[in-house]
């Protein structure tokens, strides 16, 4: 059969779209075939988005669609995040013969100059209009720039988006819309067609960038050309955690998991993850930790720098990067750089502000120019594309359209990032660059996102979607298989993956080896011999150290006091006792901040070091001045009062010098007060290595004990100590504060517990529990998961903490980090709608006005309640309630009905915080979700409420 002529048309003219040139450029067929759907789209009015990864030339793109659009009569606005991609794209522009003859009119700063004619300005009565998506919002008062950009849409405009996933602010949306609403179309070009806060600029013209796709250069085409190159990569994490020390870690990440609940963005809590140990005003561990972080980085670009070109290295703070850049100055290119020895050239490049560093000083941007004048980005880009860097070093400031070929290795030097940024990140390294022999770039993460990124998208890949986060779950076939492709590039991932992995549960307490003690970092700034603290004899078992100041500010004198505890002297440990058991606990009291901590540690002088490093160090004149009669008899009568005549406290040492004196009283002066409180501080760090558990509260009641009998003698040794310490601050708790102490059990789930086991509370005041049936579980299943919300129950097992175990037991949903922050989130809403801060014991009140108690009342079974904080308070009353969705007659029923009854203007509910808590995390995620969504609009409403009485305030007093 002969082809019809129609046949032979689309034959030619597919032909004709893959041979495509735009301006000065052959079109390669993957660009060819997206300019022709392109063309299409904007004949057609069409809203859509284009996928193509970093490097595959969206800028030649952006060219052809305006000159399809300028062929098809329509006017086209073209969007960018910043001016430097707004001029690498009007370059490109001016290649085409028909766009470069358009009339064109630009939307920038005042003070920028693109091209070298005269610019019109501000018009969008032009063919072709270049524009930053901010010189748009800046002019959304003007009624004229409102009436242009109907005008705009009428005449079929179409908004072409580049970067477009930076394009959802919400005043942007306003200029969109209102395009949309007089007919015009919107396009978005993006290698990262996503984003973490929901939001779509595409919304406007009723499309979606992630589903409504014109067209796809997939990763595999487009390095096929040779216009991009393999992305290697090197998961470091392990070897930066190794660096920092455990200790340090935890604390990160346990900032960066409470920072993910606060910010709802996995990016926002990063960019805060690693700054607060940078920050000016920092303590002395904060900047340790600082210190070893930069240290860290500084080792792992070492490691590449021999091979390296151009390294960029991508920081989420800009202290965290200054520090960075001046520490790296002083370091030299390792042995096989063509440089070897000499000082790396580097700059610090943030918005506003660029420094340059060469031969270990700073520069001006020239080599030999005086540091000090102000450097723009561009200049400083052409010298890094002219060899003239070795480093950059980045915050949020070379990332999409930054155009560097040299960069073959890419450090992402932060906590876990999102998936959109981390490809914005690695696409900086991902273009071609033939005449340095660039073969592949290294993308080495310092953090978790990598091994996140590809584990979701492994999950979606196997069809386990739920065991990968929302945001990819959501993704487009077609835009996972762009990721798929760029990680089964690097046939070592997958290994590389496992080994982190394996790295984690040996973390988590899952390894053959344990560390108990507080092992003493290198690195920590502790002084010399001379000025390490000297411990003296207290009591039996127990020394005693501390150190007086003078503060200008209060102008009084404050101590700090540190109390040694040798744990075999003071009968924490038995005969039997392992004898590779850390010896020494200590706490450490400073009187002017109040602040307490707890170490354990294997040697005294380990435990000296940690005390110096809080700040008590020694002092040879207070050492030496003697302490008065009117001292020693004050010492006296407080160690005679009772009841410290304990069986375990006895045999005070006579204090020999000032320093033991004051050290003596402060401890036993107020009824032994602070000799309490830091016993109770000592128990609770010994509990925390015993467990392998952090964060516990100081009136912990219960330990959970997970397969007994499998417990190593060590961990069952320190728990015994734990209880043992326990009994001994219960002793003193009453006299110290006039009431009981909290009551603690230790209990286990496994009947065939070992008599061994059992003996962890001998002689203690500790009962021992076992749950034994099933009815029994089910009645402690809710104190179960209020102790667990509360941090007053620990779990643990033979290899630590049994987190994950203990939540199934109390019946809890889920036990992944996103489960943690979404009940975080929970937590933190509830203090936002309650009138105040939650009570002693952590009651917490929300008030309702007439007309929302009134809905509550009126609500039935599975109908939605209109308003934002009736809706909220119900879903936490349903929270409490049966399964049947009826809320329990309790207290707050009855205080509503009671307000009905004497028509109250407002109803004042309380609530359980842990309860609410503890019933939250035992949820299926959706409903957490809509609880969540519904909290949050109450705050909202709450909060604007709050700020719109506050300011009728005033004129109502004084009318």
């Amino acid at each position: 059969m002969m082809p019809t002529a129609s046949a032979k048309n689309e034959e030619i003219l597919l032909n004709q779209a893959q041979k495509r040139v735009i301006g000065d450029k052959q079109a390669e067929p993957y660009q060819a075939r997206i300019a022709s759907s392109v063309r299409e789209a904007i004949r057609r009015g069409r809203s859509g988005a284009v996928l193509a990864p970093t490097g595959s030339g969206k800028s030649l793109l952006a060219a052809g669609a305006a000159e399809d659009a300028i062929d098809l009569g329509k006017p086209i606005l073209v969007l960018h995040p910043d001016v430097s991609l707004l001029r690498q794209n009007f370059a490109q522009f001016q290649t085409v013969p028909r766009v470069r003859g358009a009339q064109t009119a630009f939307y920038v700063a005042k003070n920028e100059a693109i091209g070298d004619q005269p610019m019109v300005r501000n018009s969008l009565d032009a063919d072709v209009i270049p524009a930053t998506n901010m010189s748009l919002v800046n002019k959304l008062d003007d009624e004229g720039f409102l009436r242009s950009l109907d005008r705009f849409g009428k005449r079929g405009g179409v908004v072409l988006i580049d970067e477009g996933h930076k394009a959802a602010a919400e005043e942007l949306a306003r200029v969109l819309a209102r395009i949309a609403h007089a007919g015009g179309s919107g396009i978005v070009l993006t290698a990262t067609p996503f984003r973490t806060d929901g939001k779509d600029p595409l919304d406007a013209f009723g499309a979606s960038i992630e589903h409504d796709l014109i067209d796809v250069a997939t990763y595999d085409e487009v390095l096929a050309t040779g216009r991009t190159v393999p992305t290697k990569f090197d998961i470091a994490t392990g070897e930066f955690e190794a660096h920092l020390g455990t200790d340090a870690v935890r604390l990160i990440e346990s900032a960066f998991l409470a920072l993910l609940a606060e910010n709802k963005s996995v990016d926002q809590a990063s960019q805060q993850a690693f700054s607060r140990f940078f920050k000016e005003g920092a303590s002395e561990g904060d900047k340790a930790i600082a210190a070893l972080i930069v240290a860290a980085v500084g080792r792992i670009w070492a490691k590449h720098a021999a091979t390296a070109t151009l390294a960029m290295i991508h920081c989420d703070s800009v202290e965290f990067a200054k520090e960075l850049s001046g520490y790296l100055a002083q370091e030299s290119l390792p042995p096989g750089h063509p440089r070897g020895g000499e000082k790396p050239r580097v700059a610090f490049v943030v918005a506003g502000e660029i420094r340059v560093w060469r031969n270990g000083a700073e520069e001006g941007l020239g080599e030999g120019e005086p540091g000090g004048r102000k450097i723009k980005r561009d200049d400083l880009l052409d010298m890094a594309r002219a060899g003239g860097f070795d480093i950059l070093i980045n915050v949020n400031a070379l990332g999409v359209g930054t155009d560097v070929p040299q960069t073959d290795l890419n450090i992402l030097a932060c906590e876990e990032r999102s998936i959109g940024p981390v490809k914005q990140i690695s696409g900086r390294g991902e273009r071609a660059h033939k005449a340095s022999g660039k073969t592949h770039q290294v993308f080495v993460d310092v953090g978790n996102s990598i091994l996140r990124i590809f584990s979701d998208i492994d999950a979606m890949r196997r069809n386990d979607p739920e065991r990968c986060r929302r945001q990819v779950r959501g993704l487009a076939a077609l835009i996972r298989e762009q990721f798929e492709a760029w990680f089964d590039k690097d046939p070592s991932l997958r290994d590389q993956i496992e080994e982190r992995q394996r790295q984690i549960r040996l973390r988590m307490g899952e390894g053959d080896s344990e560390q108990y003690d507080d092992p003493l970092d290198p690195t920590m700034e502790v002084g010399d011999e001379d000025s390490l603290p000297v411990p003296k004899p207290f009591a039996a078992g127990l020394m005693v150290t501390g150190m007086r100041r003078y503060d200008a500010e209060t102008k009084k004198f404050s101590s700090r006091v540190a109390l040694f505890c040798d744990l075999k002297e003071f009968g924490l440990y038995d005969e039997e006792a392992a004898p590779d058991l850390p010896r020494w606990l200590v706490a450490t009291h400073d009187e002017r901040t109040g602040a307490q901590q707890g170490f354990l540690c294997k040697t005294q002088d380990v435990a000296r070091k940690y005390v110096a490093f809080v700040g008590i160090r020694h002092d040879g004149d207070y050492e030496n001045a003697s302490s008065t009669d009117k001292q020693r008899k004050f010492l006296a009568s407080l160690q005679q009062a009772r009841p410290l005549a304990l069986p375990w406290l006895k045999d005070f040492a006579a204090p020999a010098n000032s320093t033991q004196m004051a050290a003596a009283i402060d401890l036993l002066k107020d009824k032994a007060r602070l000799l309490t409180q830091l016993l109770n501080v000592a128990a609770l760090r010994l509990v925390e290595r015993a467990t392998g558990a952090h964060s516990l509260r100081p009136d912990l009641r219960s330990i959970v004990l997970d397969r007994p009998n499998q417990l190593t003698p060590q961990r069952r040794d320190l728990l015994a100590a734990y209880c043992r310490l326990r009994h001994r601050y219960a002793d003193l708790y009453p006299y110290a504060t006039g009431s009981r102490p909290t009551a603690f059990s230790v209990s286990t789930f496994d009947p065939s517990v070992l008599p061994e086991i059992k003996a962890i509370v001998a002689n203690t005041n500790v009962r021992f529990f076992i749950i034994d049936n099933p009815e029994t579980e089910e009645q402690l299943r809710p104190s179960l998961a209020e102790g667990l919300i509360k941090s007053s129950i620990v779990a643990v097992g033979p290899k630590g903490s049994s987190e994950q175990w203990i939540r199934q037991k109390a019946g809890f949903g889920r036990h992944d980090d996103a489960a943690r922050a979404r009940e975080q989130s929970f937590r933190a809403f509830l203090n936002e709608l309650a009138d105040g801060p939650s009570a002693k014991d952590q009651t917490l009140t929300i008030t309702l006005v007439r007309s929302e108690y009134l809905e509550i009342a009126a609500a039935t079974p599975g109908k939605e309640l209109i308003r934002a904080m009736p809706s909220a308070v119900m879903g936490l009353l349903l929270l409490l309630g049966e399964e049947s969705g009826e809320p329990l007659s309790g207290e707050q029923i009855t205080l509503i009905k009671n307000a009905i009854g004497k028509n109250l203007p407002q109803a004042t509910v309380p609530f359980l915080l842990p309860r609410l808590c503890a019933r939250y995390a035992q949820k299926p995620v959706a409903l957490q979700k809509k609880i969540l969504k519904d909290l949050e609009k109450a705050a909202i409403f709450k909060k604007n409420r709050d700020a719109y009485l506050r300011a009728r305030q005033p004129s109502s007093l004084a009318s």
